[in-house]
């Protein structure tokens, strides 16, 4: 593995040293003047953007390129410093290998690689921060060792900061500023930060201020990476792009230089977490009077790092960040790039605040609705959408899905997922696992004293291992058009081969990378402290309420999956729609205050629970209608079709009565026939049991079942897991109920309407059941199914016409009201 590393060392520096040498006869021979001398110890230590090939935020490579031909001996200059770093670390992984050591002294080498990346300066500390999740470039343990770099180095000189500050802001510190510390508070490889107050308002402020000349860094070594990419991606046979893997990163790092970019981003995401009601989260006010390219002025936040705070609401802080970053990545379409912990402070009042905006990226709508379904399909355990949801979200290509299928890998898949979604990081989805196996194959590890024993852990990992690998070989058999023509063994080993290669199937996306970095962070800190804590349940919360709220065709789609088990289901999952209303409850009284936040849901939270009621009500109680009340109308609708067809005609009284037998005496028992023809009908099937059922499951949920009104209800809200269970007892847990109702007496047109919409799915709804019916039976009956269902759909009809009309009536009469008020 540490063969690895060198050789990309070595690939960097010859890159470097092939492309000085093919233009160094080119010096000698230019009649131009000499810039390629210019040195940047002749700059003026205060000035930005000289000997550069682009400007900041405006990352060019192929502007670089042409630059950096007419300058090799940049190239030359900056391959001398690499090596002259990175000699001793070459050396020794050298010897490794030729002694076959590398195993023994991996770690060691880990803490020095840690620390050579660190010397390199900004542009390696960055792509070594990227790299520290990208196991598909870099050995694992190497990637483990750089999730230590810390983005520190040295300040630059407090007076050059000082002379920066007043030049870019065309001021002077004492006139705009009563304090502001001499050396800086903070220093990282682009900028470091002072603590000041402005004399104008008395506000503390904390002013950041770029290092000079780091552009001109950052751009040589990404070109010379970028020069590197086609090489490395070749040698290594890695489906990855890592041309674009490197262009991405050049894009995130020269936005980062531009500070108006990061002050923009900053404002836009306080403004967006403002309009959507997440009061528990910001980011630091902006002072945009003070701030320009290589200036940022924001008010100072005081609080402790998340990851270091002792307080008991951190994993609630841990669901308000999640949810922040859920909004971001598939509703505002602007994702914050550096979540390290250092950029989440816990502040006293209880808030959480995310600094560093400088790195954001976009994340396109068609990529944040194929997130959604993905999310969605895991959540209903869908996983044989979930190969066509990896090739929407860029992992694998299209042309190899078929591979994928027939690899039976999607049973790894969604072991895995299964597993990772009970929560405890990757050591409590491991202890799961040991303690199912041991239950599984208890009757093998019986002679076994102790279960743990090392012979009876090599039984149980060989029988799970072979169990796993006969679920994948039946899989992709199962998937296979041709007839199998060899042995399950000889499929689980090519199974085994191709996830060997699995570099030829599987690319990690731009944009993974990030997102992949912000939430193990979040994990991270939330298992730091609940053991058992686990962020694909804290994902529901805002899957829920991104669901009821977003009627766009592939939300509807996703919000189908999840409620009906798939996009073509029939019957409503009631115990997933009692997870979405307790999900969108829980997102409600979790970010939209610190006190709604921090209070537990009981009878005094009444501002909270109106809250809820009130969100609930414009989705279920809208004037115009959406797809979530279309679901809920028509499951109404079914309920209320087969609660009275139970109710009126009981099966008591219907089976004799279909059981009678009738004389032929036409036309006399014709009225007879008719009437056992209507009855069998309207019977009650295996469908229609399992609906009433419903219903009954549904009254206890709401609260309307008058034998479990004394019970008590535990209820663990998935947006806090331990931090957030409470207990409530039935009544309490059905305030919202009448609330609801509240709400809805203030909606007379809304609902008005809404009756029309109901009436209109009851209708659709006895259509489709007598068509359904009339399949199997008898002659008379099909032919009053089929005239009753025809008569049904047409009344159903002018129901939808008559609910146009109110609409448009509606619509005028707010029209005439407005222009009479002006």
């Amino acid at each position: 593995m540490v063969t690895r590393i060198v050789s990309t060392l070595l690939l960097i520096s010859s890159v470097a040293l092939v492309q000085a040498a093919a233009f160094q006869s080119s010096i000698f021979r230019n009649d131009k003047p000499t810039a390629f001398f210019s040195s940047r110890n002749k700059k003026d230590s205060t000035t930005y953007g000289m000997d550069v090939p682009y400007r900041e935020a405006k990352y060019d490579p192929h502007a670089a390129q042409e630059f950096y031909k007419d300058r090799p001996l940049e190239s030359i200059a900056r391959l001398t410093q690499i090596f002259a770093k990175s000699s001793g670390f070459l050396t020794t992984t050298t010897l490794d290998a030729k002694f076959q050591r590398e195993e023994k002294v991996v770690d060691q080498r880990s803490q020095e690689l840690l620390e050579l990346v660190s010397e390199l300066g900004p542009t390696f500390i960055k792509v070594g921060q990227a790299l520290s999740t990208r196991t598909d470039l870099l050995p694992a343990k190497y990637a483990k060792g750089l999730t230590g770099l810390q983005d520190a180095v040295p300040p630059f000189s407090a007076e050059l900061g000082r002379q920066v500050i007043e030049q870019e802001l065309n001021i002077t510190i004492e006139e705009v500023f009563s304090e502001l510390s001499f050396e800086p508070v903070a220093s990282a490889s682009i900028g470091q930060v002072y603590r000041g107050r402005l004399r104008s308002t008395g506000e503390e402020v904390a002013v950041k201020v770029q290092r000079p000349n780091v552009l001109s860094d950052v751009a040589l070594d990404l070109h010379m990476l970028r020069s590197l990419a086609p090489v490395w991606k070749e040698a290594q046979d890695i489906n990855t792009d890592l041309v674009g893997l490197v262009d991405a990163w050049g894009e995130g790092f020269v936005q980062e230089l531009d500070y108006r970019k990061e002050a923009n981003a900053t404002m836009e995401f306080n403004q967006a977490m403002q309009e959507r009601g997440l009061g528990s989260v910001f980011s630091p006010e902006v002072v945009e009077e003070y701030s320009s390219i290589h200036i940022l002025t924001t008010k100072w936040v005081d609080g402790e790092r998340l990851v270091d705070s002792n307080e008991d609401d951190v994993p609630r802080l841990c669901g308000v960040a999640l949810n922040a970053y859920l909004t971001m990545l598939l509703d505002t379409g602007t994702l914050h790039c550096d979540p390290h912990p250092g950029n989440l402070l816990r502040t006293p009042d209880g808030r959480l605040c995310i600094l560093d905006w400088g790195m954001t990226i976009n994340v396109p709508k068609d990529l944040q609705l194929s997130l959604l379904e993905f999310i969605a399909n895991l959540n209903a355990e869908n996983y044989e959408e979930v190969p066509n949801d990896l090739v929407k979200l860029q992992f694998v290509p299209a042309d190899k899905l078929t591979e994928l299928r027939e690899s039976g890998l999607t049973v790894a898949i969604s072991k895995m997922l299964t597993l990772a979604a009970e929560g405890g990081g990757p050591k409590g989805a491991m202890q799961r696992m040991v303690a199912q196996n041991k239950e599984k194959y208890a009757e093998a590890l019986a002679e076994f004293d102790d279960l743990d024993s090392k012979e009876a852990t090599e039984v149980r990992q060989r029988l799970f291992r072979e169990e796993w690998q006969k679920d994948m070989a039946q899989d992709a058999l199962s998937r296979s058009s041709n007839t199998p023509t060899s042995t399950t063994m000889d499929v689980t080993i090519k199974i085994e081969e191709m996830q060997q290669q699995n570099a030829n199937v599987f690319a990690i996306p731009d944009y993974f990378v990030y997102m992949s970095r912000a939430f193990s962070t979040l994990e991270g800190i939330g298992l730091s402290s609940d053991p058992n804590y686990s962020i694909l349940k804290e994902c529901y919360p805002y899957l829920a309420k991104r669901l009821l709220s977003d009627d766009s065709p592939r939300a509807r789609g996703a919000l189908r999956t999840l409620l009906y088990g798939s996009k073509d289901g029939t019957e409503l999952n009631l115990g997933k729609f009692k997870e979405l209303s307790e999900g969108f409850e829980s997102y409600t009284a979790s970010t939209s205050s610190v006190e709604t936040s921090r209070r537990r849901v009981d009878e005094d939270d009444k501002e909270d629970s109106f809250s809820f009621s009130e969100q609930l009500a414009n989705v279920l109680l809208s004037e115009d209608a959406n797809y979530v009340q279309e679901l809920l109308l028509r499951e109404t609708a079914v309920a209320l079709d087969t609660t009275l067809r139970n109710t009126l005609l009981p099966k008591s009284l219907v089976d004799p009565l279909r059981q009678l037998p009738l004389p032929r005496l036409n036309p006399f028992t014709l009225p007879l026939e008719l009437a056992k023809a209507s009855l069998e009908l309207q019977a009650l099937d295996d469908r229609d049991q399992q609906r009433l059922e419903n219903v009954r499951t549904l009254q206890k949920v709401l609260g309307l079942d008058n034998s479990n009104k004394s019970n008590q209800a535990s209820t663990t809200h998935l947006s806090g897991n331990s931090s957030r269970s409470i207990t409530r007892n039935n009544n309490n847990t059905n305030n919202n109920l009448p609330k609801l109702l509240q709400e809805g007496s203030k909606r007379s047109r809304a609902l008005t309407r809404i009756g029309v919409r109901l009436g209109g799915s009851l209708a659709s709804v006895q259509a489709e059941r007598l068509r359904n019916r009339r399949e199997n039976a008898s002659p008379l009956a099909g032919r009053l199914a089929r005239q009753g269902a025809d008569s049904l759909e047409t009344l159903a009809d002018l129901i939808v016409s008559l609910d146009h009309r109110l609409g448009q009536a509606n619509k005028n009469n707010n029209n005439g009201n407005n222009k009479r008020n002006r």
